[in-house]
Order: structure tokens, then C-alpha cells, then sequence
């Protein structure tokens, strides 16, 4: 799979969030009445087509560079579109998918993600899903 049609599923992803935030009514989510923006099944649907795409890509077994590749375009995506806010933490949420092909990353590899990882989020704003990826990255570093 190539890294242009996971920038498209990204893309198509986030102009779905976009519009979904165009479309809000005035006041709608607040205080419980109505729907989030958040709430939206583009979410889940962008949820399941990345982890569909990610086991489809792992399949094919890649080399160490083209994962590397492709969970840098991850783990930036959160920091690169911060709004709107409701893909924001959805974005962080599917970095999870990622942990599976982190073990087949080169030592190199992983040392530049462990470094690009802790530069794109601070350990005081580290939720806990990129506390295991850090630390899967970091045992990947040191495992080869």
C-alpha cells in the first residue's frame, strides 16, 4: 500500500470532520441536548478504514523505512490538524492502531521515531495511549 492512499483516507477524513462542524447547529451539543460534533460516525468509519488499512499494509510486509513512513504521518497527524477539535482526539485516539507494527521497526528506525515522538509531544501532555507507544518505540530501539 502506498503512503499517498493513507494521506487520502486522512484527507477524506478530515473534510468529513470539517463539514460535520460546518453543518452544527448553533448551540447544538451543549449541555447534552443534541448531537457533538464528536459524535458523528465519520469518526468510527475513519477508525475502522485506518486500522483496516494498517492490517492490509502490515500484511504486505513492508521494510523498517516504509513503517517508519507511515507512523511519522501518524504521529504527526495530531500536531498538523489540531482542529476541529472533535478529529483532534480521534487522531490521537488511532495512534493505538500502530502498536503492532512497531516491533518490526530497525533499531535505527525506531530510535529516529522515539526521538521524533518525544519531540511532537511533551511527556507532561502524553495521554496514555502515546505513553505505550513511546514505550513500545523505546523497547523497539533497544530489542534489535
Amino acid at each position: 500500500m502506498r503512503i499517498d492512499s493513507l494521506q487520502a483516507l486522512y484527507d477524506g477524513y478530515l473534510k468529513d470532520a470539517i463539514q460535520v462542524e460546518k453543518n452544527r447547529k448553533p448551540g447544538e451539543g451543549i449541555f447534552g441536548i443534541g448531537k457533538r460534533p464528536s459524535d458523528d460516525p465519520c469518526h468510527d468509519r475513519f477508525a475502522a478504514n485506518l486500522k483496516e488499512w494498517l492490517e492490509a499494509f502490515g500484511e504486505e510486509k513492508p521494510e523498517s523505512a516504509e513503517i517508519r513512513e507511515v507512523l511519522s504521518l501518524i504521529y504527526r497527524a495530531p500536531k498538523k490538524y489540531p482542529d476541529p477539535k472533535s478529529s483532534f482526539w480521534m487522531l490521537i485516539a488511532v495512534q493505538s492502531l500502530t502498536l503492532g507494527l512497531i516491533p518490526r521497526l530497525s533499531e535505527s528506525d525506531a530510535r529516529a521515531l522515539v526521538g521524533e515522538f518525544a519531540g511532537l509531544y511533551k511527556r507532561w501532555e502524553r495521554l496514555p495511549v502515546q505513553k505505550q507507544i513511546l514505550d513500545a518505540l523505546i523497547r523497539a530501539e533497544k530489542q534489535k
